[in-house]
C-alpha cells in the first residue's frame, strides 16, 4: 500500500468528499441559463477545503444550537455529560497507545491486586518458614502441701532444622523437696540439671518433611503469582490496545459523518438560492433537507460510539490519582500510521520463542513443580516412622550420688500404621492432582501455539482488508467525482449525488475500521508471543 495513498485515504477522505460535492452550492445551472445570471445568483465559490478549519466549524459539530429547528435535542444531548468529549475541537498533545499502557501499569486496579496477591504469597512463605523457628518452652510446679512437698521448673529450647528432620534442642531444670518413688527422676542436684539432646528420622519425615514441603511451595507460589501477574499484565495490554484502537476509529469516523454533514450543509445554501432564484425546483431543497437530518441522525450515532469507546477506555486510561480519565477529541491522532505487510518468519521458532516468555505458561509449569513436590512427600508418608533420639545430662551441685554422674541415653522409636489408609489416600490424591496439571499443561502449550497461529492469520486478513479498503475508496472518489460532473451539467439528479457521497464516505468508514482490526491484531500477535504491545509512532 504506498505511502501517499495511505495517508490521504486515512485522512478520512476529508478534502476530496468537500471538495467533490461542496460545489454544488455553486453549481452550474441546467443549460440554457444565462452567464451573468450564474456570476451574479450562484452564491459563493465552493471552499477549499482545511482540515483544522473544519473541525472547529460550530455549526458543523453542534447542529442542534445551529439549527434552530433542532435546538431542543441540544440539552438531551449535553444530559449525558460528555458532549464536550465529542465536541470538535483543534487537535492537542495526541494521545499514544505508549500512555495508555504506562497509565495500566502504574494505576490499574487489576494489576495492583495481583500485587497484592503476590504480596500474600511472600506472607505466606514467611509463615512456612516459621515452621523452623527456635520455640522455648517452660514449666514450673510447687506443691507446698501434701505428703510430698516438692517444687518442679522446666526451661527447654527446641531448634528444628532442615537437614534431614535434625531438630536439637537443650535445657535446664530443677526439682527440690520430697518426691515420690515413682515420680524419682524429677529430683536433681541443689544446681539442677543441664541437657542437650537430638532427634533424626530416618525414613518418614527424612528426605522431606511437611514444613519443608510448604516452604518449597510457598516459594514457588511467589514466582507463581509474579507469573501470573505479567500475564495479567499481557491480557490488560491487548484489552487496553483494542480499546485504544476502537476509540481512534470511532474517532475519525465521526470526523468522517461531520464532514458528510459539512457537505449536506454547503449544498443546502447554495441550492435555496437557487430555488430562490428558479434555477431549481423546490422539491430538490426538501431532498437536500432530508438529507441534513439523515446526516445529523449519522452524526448522533457516531457520537455514541465514540463517548462509548472512550468510556471503555477510560479503564485503563487513568489520572495520577488512578482515576479513570476520558480522552476527547481533542487528544485523536489525525490519521492511522502507514500499515506494514507482515512478513513471512520461521513459525517453528517463533513458536519455541512464545513458549519460553509466556507467563501463563510458566505459572503453570510452577504449579506442575508444587504438584511434584506434594508427590515426593505423599510417597515419603508411607514410609515407616523410625526416628533416633539422643541426649546427655549433667546435675550440678550437691545432691544425691545417684544424680551426679553424666548421663547418656539414646531411644529408637518405630511406628507403622498397618493399613496405611491415610498415606496411601495422600499418594493417590497427589499423584492425581499431578496428572490433572500435566493434562492443563498440554493445554496451556497448545493455547500458546493456536494464539500465535491465530494472531498470524488476524494480522495477515486485516492488512489484506485494510489494502482492498484504500482501493475500494479511491474508486468511490472516482465514482463521485463523475456523478457530480453529471450533476453539474444538468444529466443527475440529487439522489445519485447522495448516494455516492454515501459510499465515499462508508469506504473512508471502511477503511478506518480495517486500519483499526489491523493495529488491534497487531497488538494481539505481540501479546501471544509473550512481548507485550509494543509502542506505536502515531500523529
Amino acid at each position: 500500500m504506498k505511502a501517499q495513498r495511505g495517508a490521504r485515504a486515512l485522512a478520512l477522505g476529508t478534502g476530496l468528499l468537500l471538495a467533490l460535492v461542496g460545489a454544488t452550492a455553486s453549481a452550474t445551472p441546467p443549460t440554457g441559463v444565462p452567464p451573468e445570471k450564474n456570476a451574479r445568483d450562484q452564491g459563493p465559490p465552493a471552499p477549499s477545503f482545511d482540515p483544522e478549519v473544519s473541525r472547529d466549524r460550530k455549526g458543523v459539530d453542534n447542529f442542534r444550537r445551529s439549527d434552530p429547528r433542532e435546538a431542543a435535542l441540544s440539552p438531551v444531548a449535553e444530559s449525558s455529560g460528555l458532549s464536550a468529549e465529542t465536541a470538535a475541537q483543534e487537535r492537542g498533545e495526541v494521545l499514544t497507545l505508549a500512555e495508555v499502557i504506562a497509565a495500566l501499569d502504574l494505576h490499574d486496579p487489576r494489576l495492583e491486586a495481583a500485587d497484592r496477591k503476590r504480596e500474600a504469597a511472600e506472607g505466606k512463605l514467611l509463615s512456612a518458614r516459621g515452621g523452623f523457628d527456635s520455640k522455648l518452652k517452660m514449666r514450673g510446679l510447687v506443691q507446698p502441701l501434701g505428703y510430698y512437698t516438692h517444687g518442679v521448673a522446666d526451661l527447654r529450647i527446641e531448634q528444628p532444622t532442615p537437614l534431614w528432620g535434625l531438630g536439637v534442642w537443650a535445657g535446664w531444670r530443677v526439682g527440690l523437696g520430697d518426691f515420690a518413688v515413682y515420680d524419682g527422676k524429677l529430683l536433681t542436684a541443689a544446681g539442677g540439671e543441664l541437657r542437650a539432646g537430638v532427634s533424626v528420622p530416618l525414613l518418614r519425615d527424612g528426605p522431606i518433611d511437611r514444613t519443608r514441603a510448604d516452604i518449597r511451595q510457598a516459594r514457588i507460589e511467589v514466582a507463581r503469582t509474579g507469573s501470573l501477574r505479567d500475564a495479567k499484565r499481557l491480557e490488560l495490554e491487548a484489552k487496553a490496545a483494542e480499546a485504544y484502537w476502537s476509540w481512534v476509529v470511532a474517532g475519525l469516523v465521526l470526523d468522517i459523518e461531520r464532514q458528510l454533514l459539512a457537505i449536506a450543509l454547503e449544498r443546502d445554501a447554495g441550492l435555496r438560492r437557487q430555488i430562490d432564484l428558479g434555477n431549481r425546483e423546490g422539491i430538490i431543497g426538501v431532498d437536500n433537507r432530508r438529507l441534513v437530518l439523515d446526516r445529523e441522525g449519522r452524526i448522533v450515532g457516531a457520537e455514541r460510539q465514540f463517548q462509548a469507546a472512550a468510556l471503555a477506555l477510560s479503564l485503563y486510561l487513568r489520572d495520577e490519582r488512578g482515576a479513570p480519565l476520558l480522552a476527547g477529541a481533542d487528544r485523536l491522532p489525525q490519521r492511522f500510521p502507514a500499515p506494514e505487510a507482515p512478513a513471512l518468519i520461521d513459525l517453528e521458532a517463533e513458536l519455541a520463542a512464545a513458549l519460553e516468555r509466556r507467563p501463563d505458561l510458566a505459572a503453570t509449569l510452577d504449579t506442575r513443580e508444587q504438584a511434584e513436590i506434594e508427590l515426593r512427600w505423599a510417597k515419603n508418608q508411607r514410609n515407616p516412622r523410625i526416628d533416633l533420639s539422643s541426649w546427655v545430662a549433667k546435675d550440678l551441685g550437691p545432691g544425691p550420688e545417684d544424680k551426679l554422674p553424666v548421663e547418656v541415653a539414646a531411644v529408637v522409636e518405630l511406628e507403622l500404621p498397618i493399613p496405611l489408609r491415610k498415606a496411601r489416600g495422600q499418594y493417590q490424591r497427589a499423584r492425581a492432582e499431578l496428572a490433572q496439571v500435566d493434562a492443563e499443561l498440554r493445554f496451556a502449550r497448545d493455547r500458546v501455539a493456536v494464539d500465535v497461529l491465530d494472531a498470524h492469520s488476524a494480522l495477515a486478513a486485516a492488512y489484506q482488508r485494510a489494502r482492498l479498503a484504500d482501493e475500494q475508496l479511491e474508486l468511490a472518489h472516482d465514482l463521485a467525482d463523475a456523478e457530480l460532473r453529471r450533476f453539474e451539467l444538468g444529466d443527475g439528479d440529487l439522489l445519485l449525488v447522495n448516494l455516492r457521497e454515501l459510499a465515499v464516505a462508508q469506504a473512508a468508514s471502511d477503511e478506518v475500521e480495517a486500519l483499526g482490526r489491523y493495529f488491534t491484531a497487531r497488538a494481539a500477535l505481540e501479546v501471544a508471543t509473550g512481548l507485550g504491545v509494543q509502542p506505536v509512532s502515531i500523529e
